[in-house]
């Protein structure tokens, strides 16, 4: 168990923001699993409906009782097949808008997404009597569509393979989602999950069409995050801190200094040395990454693996 647990750890700290995100999305699904397993053996535990309070609604009054299931609704899947076919395409698609925008504009993308899908799933089903209301609303369908859509958007022509199809440019992929969920709203059926994944699709091109033009609609609630990343423990040993610099004179450069293991301070480097150092160990990092990518990681030497457990934050 405790090398399963070190490679979860490894995989949280050396994978990325999509394999994070992945990863609370599994943890969710399990503790909502165990908790139902718990009422099945009559041990009693909280449960005010809807995924154990975590599961979204409609309805004005609910939302007042559990407002944060506005955001706890986006990590919540009830069905397996449910939970895969979300994490299949956030991690096929995730990973691409993440290789374009890296990981902090792919956090909030997935949360606005999220939130702009509940936002037109609350307001539709309030305003427009003929779909309906109640029940409740869960999963990141909405958070993935975002992504999918702005991935799309950003790379229309970008081709992809698909099993039975062929080759397919992504913007049609994009676009064949959408229309499915366009045309079930007709059918009646599970039309609040409809409606919550067209709204994420909506952020997914409003976001990628400000991006075009120059605005970012996803910095406030990055600038959010880092606050709060400040506040949670550990948050800000998690920052990287600005090398010092030395006064600037004549043929004067700014010197970095690092610490080893024992405590000892290595002579001084100037930006050339330090600009090159870490130049070479991204580009290790790189190569060990795409080693796991193609054999998996537990192919790694030890070696590189205790290279990447060192460097791993500098991705």
């Amino acid at each position: 168990m405790s090398s399963i647990s070190q490679d979860i750890r490894m995989r949280w700290e050396t994978g990325g923001m999509v394999v994070r995100l992945i990863l609370v999305n599994v943890a969710v699904f399990l503790l909502v699993a165990t908790l139902g397993l718990l009422e099945t053996f009559g041990i009693p535990v909280p449960n005010p409906g809807g995924a154990f309070g975590l599961a979204t609604s409609s309805d004005a009054a609910v939302l007042l009782r559990r407002p944060w299931s506005i955001v706890t609704h986006m990590f919540v899947h009830l069905g397996v097949w449910h939970l895969v076919m979300n994490l299949l395409v956030l991690w096929w698609m995730g990973g691409m808008f993440r290789n374009y925008f890296g990981d902090r504009r792919t956090l909030s993308t997935y949360l606005m997404g999220g939130l702009a899908g509940w936002l037109v799933y609350f307001l539709l089903l309030n305003l427009v009597p003929g779909f309906g209301g109640g029940g409740f609303a869960l999963g990141a369908s909405a958070a993935v569509m975002a992504l999918l859509v702005a991935t799309a958007v950003y790379a229309p022509d970008y081709t992809i393979r698909m099993f039975l199809i062929g080759p397919v440019k992504l913007k049609w992929v994009a676009l064949a989602y959408v229309l499915l969920d366009y045309a079930a709203l007709s059918r009646g059926a599970n039309v609040g999950g409809h409606l919550g994944h067209l709204g994420g699709a909506a952020y997914g091109l409003l976001y990628m069409q400000g991006i075009k033009g120059g605005r970012d609609f996803g910095a406030p609630l990055e600038r959010l995050l880092d606050v709060l990343a400040t506040w949670w423990p550990g948050g800000s040993a998690g920052k990287v801190k600005r090398p010092r610099k030395a006064k600037r004179g004549k043929g004067l450069h700014t010197v970095h200094r690092s610490v080893t293991k024992e405590g000892k301070t290595q002579r001084a480097q100037t930006d050339e040395e330090f600009n090159a150092e870490k130049k070479a160990r991204q580009e290790r990092i790189d190569r060990i990454l795409d080693k796991i990518s193609k054999v998996g990681y537990d192919q790694l030497t030890k070696e590189e693996k205790d290279f990447l457990f060192r460097h791993g934050g500098d991705i």
